[in-house]
């Protein structure tokens, strides 16, 4: 099997759940953990395509587009995932997808492989093919960089 495409969730994953409301309860800001940017950069170099695909669309969508990253936002999220498919011509058997909650189960159940941060809900830990030992936000995209590329399933790639 090898890695042709990988999908993110953001928060839970990039971030570490935390969202700062106005006093109209508006989120208008989130921490995102930097280095997984570069871990993207990286997935990118090794020719394999990289999208966002998120049940937020506030802030998240604005963030990937400033970083020239595909954004997909959906509430049901295994429907998206044909139409993501579809654009990156691409099949459920070449497509990792990192989550944390329970709204990625069916999304996990359909690609395969299957990723989440130790801090996920234990539904979402018993439908994940690897769970990572780091929390939400620390470094996810990196440690999932690293899984791949040391188990072959992308090329290693520096920047």
């Amino acid at each position: 099997m090898a890695i042709e495409l990988v999908i993110l969730d953001i928060d839970g994953v990039l971030t570490d759940g935390t969202k700062i409301y106005d006093e109209d309860h508006n989120v208008i800001a989130k921490k995102y953990c930097d280095l997984d940017f570069t871990a993207i950069k990286r997935i990118v170099k090794a020719g394999v395509n990289v999208c966002f695909l998120s049940g937020d669309k506030r802030i998240n969508e604005g963030m990937a587009n400033k970083r020239g990253i595909d954004f997909w936002y959906s509430r049901q999220k295994l429907e998206t995932l044909e139409q993501i498919l579809d654009k990156y011509k691409c099949r459920a058997s070449n497509v990792a997808f990192m989550g944390d909650d329970v709204f990625d189960i069916p999304v996990m159940k359909a690609v395969s492989f299957s990723c989440c941060p130790i801090n996920a809900p234990v539904d979402v830990q018993h439908v994940a093919d690897k769970i990572f030992q780091r929390r939400s936000g620390e470094y996810l995209v990196s440690a999932l960089y690293d899984y791949l590329a040391l188990n072959r399933l992308i090329p290693k790639a520096m920047i």
